[in-house]
């Protein structure tokens, strides 16, 4: 009789153990993603990108920095260090195999492999979370011969999901990388808890009608065709489309569920309207295994000509309030995150940037939007390391601690407001650049945004003492940049006051000023950008932190 209840136990101790196995691992339940202790997911964090050579090569080579191991991982760590300063709680990166594989989707030991494997470890020392796209080209390659190379440019995209040689090549490359076990980190990636979801493409692209008997899948639609008793139209090259998708998303979860990965799969969604021409598309996203959507917000981008990169534009001035609400109650926009049959989905926007803008509110207004729109994870892009943020050459994305003070206080701010913010918040339209309330504020007009809490206040322009949020008593840090009724300083960097135990611990950036419009054209190899020593005793308290007890 033992024997029989000692069994029982067993059992059930194996069902429970296994059923609180499949959450060692951030999870999705009723489109919501959580971490395993079961606390709703939000994290707020950058794109950052030591390991792809398209970083060395645009942003690093013009600069005249010489690349190599060492110098990769200094320039990791010290990125890692100013994102640690500025509470990031994310690190993404869109990788591009042909870095790393060859043209059988075989994985490769190559300088940036092993800094995948080295960022991986330094965010995670950091307390930092990781989110990665299995598939980019950014036109740069270390293996002439990878798989990725074969189609490399925009109008070849498509490829990738209805090329059947390049879907297998694929699928043995996100194999091995989420078998490969880190030797930084000991672990395999698919068992990797600090890497919390995967997404199969950055920015995927579809053949359109007019395209598809030009293509590789020519022989597949005729054949659809026929099997499906249909005739060539483009009502039903759309249905051919869309199971054609569909069938990638879920043999490639199922790819990646067959090594044992656990962690929540990606499909990306892309841009506004991209659903204009695309419902197929989406209607195969809503139908398949993926558990998360991804989508990215750039303001301003359409305001200038295709070639931005050639027609640069200062946008710091310009009043998105109608671009924001746009963005919400628009479907062809982002409407269709509410539609019904994307709840069972989470969403996450895999990239966001306040495009040609430098100003000091906006991330907090894109952080209010995300929440309404139910976003739980959002990363910027990108990050600008510190290796080369003096000679900045891409105006249109342009963050770093040191270098762009405000905005990078605005994106201290706006990591607040975006935890602290339920999801599908409700959205007003009056209140999209304007909105004031008892913990945070943002204004398009007064160009500042704050966040106050019980032990933080946050600011990222000088303000007056208006209808704002308050220093709290018991406040145990500030940070900010400029002068407001509780800090005086006239620097030009950002400052960081920390106060424990009696003590007050000052920690101030740089001044920085500007050489050159950050906007304009530059070709990396001039400075952009001047930064000087910071006069300590310029800044001076207003209050006392042992008053506010």
């Amino acid at each position: 009789m033992r024997s029989i209840k000692t069994i029982i136990t067993a059992l059930f101790l194996l069902m429970v153990s296994e059923a609180f196995g499949q959450h060692n691992f951030v999870y999705v339940e009723n489109g919501r993603l959580y971490f395993p202790d079961g606390k709703e997911l939000s994290l707020w964090g950058v794109n950052l990108q030591p390991c792809l050579s398209w970083e060395y090569n645009f942003s690093m080579k013009p600069a005249g920095i010489a690349w190599n191991k060492k110098v990769a991982k200094d320039a990791t760590n010290r990125s890692l260090d100013e994102l640690q300063l500025m509470n990031c709680q994310l690190i993404r990166c869109h990788l591009t195999p042909a870095d790393f594989t060859d043209d059988k989707g075989n994985l490769i030991n190559t300088l940036y492999l092993e800094m995948l494997d080295y960022m991986i470890a330094q965010a995670k020392k950091r307390g930092m979370y990781l989110s990665f796209s299995f598939l980019n080209h950014m036109g740069h390659a270390t293996v002439p011969n990878s798989f990725m190379n074969q189609y490399t440019e925009w109008k070849d995209r498509p490829n990738w999901i209805f090329d059947k040689t390049m879907v297998a090549k694929s699928k043995n490359y996100i194999k091995q990388l989420l078998n490969r076990v880190n030797p930084y980190t000991k672990k395999a990636y698919k068992s990797d808890p600090s890497i919390v979801t995967w997404e199969i493409i950055n920015e995927p692209t579809y053949f359109k009608y007019s395209e598809i008997k030009k293509s590789v899948a020519s022989q597949e639609y005729e054949n659809w065709l026929k099997i499906s008793g249909k005739t060539d139209s483009i009502t039903n090259f759309k249905h051919f489309r869309e199971a054609l998708v569909l069938q990638y998303i879920n043999r490639i979860y199922d790819e990646i569920r067959a090594t044992g990965c656990k962690h929540p799969v990606i499909w990306n969604c892309n841009w506004h309207r991209m659903i204009i021409d695309h419902e197929d598309v989406f209607s195969a996203v809503e139908k398949s295994k993926a558990e998360v959507v991804s989508f990215c917000n750039y303001p301003g981008q359409d305001l200038v000509p295709s070639d931005y990169w050639e027609f640069r534009k200062d946008l710091s001035h310009t009043d998105f309030s109608n671009w924001l609400w746009d963005a919400y109650n628009n479907r062809d926009w982002y409407g269709w995150t509410r539609d019904a049959g994307f709840k069972s989905k989470a969403k996450v926007v895999y990239e966001f940037e306040t495009f040609f803008n430098q100003s000091a509110y906006l991330y907090a207004a894109q952080a209010k939007l995300f929440r309404s729109l139910g976003v739980q994870m959002a990363t910027m892009w990108r990050y600008t390391m510190p290796i080369n943020a003096l000679h900045n050459n891409l105006g249109s994305h342009f963050l770093n601690l040191k270098c762009t003070p405000r905005k990078a206080a605005s994106f201290m701010v706006a990591k607040e407001i975006f935890n602290a913010t339920p999801l599908y918040d409700t959205y007003v339209a009056a209140n999209t650049t304007e909105l004031v309330t008892q913990n945070y504020m943002f204004s398009y007009k007064k160009d500042v945004c704050i966040f106050s809490s019980p032990e933080k206040f946050i600011y990222s322009n000088s303000f007056v003492d208006e209808n704002y949020p308050k220093i709290s008593a018991g406040v145990k840090q500030i940070i900010g940049y400029g002068t407001s009724p509780y800090v005086t300083y006239n620097g030009t960097g950002v400052y960081f006051i920390n106060y424990s135990n009696g003590k007050t611990k000052l920690n101030i950036m740089p001044n920085c000023a500007w050489l050159k419009e950050p906007w304009l054209n530059n070709d990396g190899k001039n400075l952009v950008v001047a930064l000087t020593n910071p006069d300590k005793s310029a800044l001076k308290l207003n209050f006392s932190f042992d008053e506010q007890k």
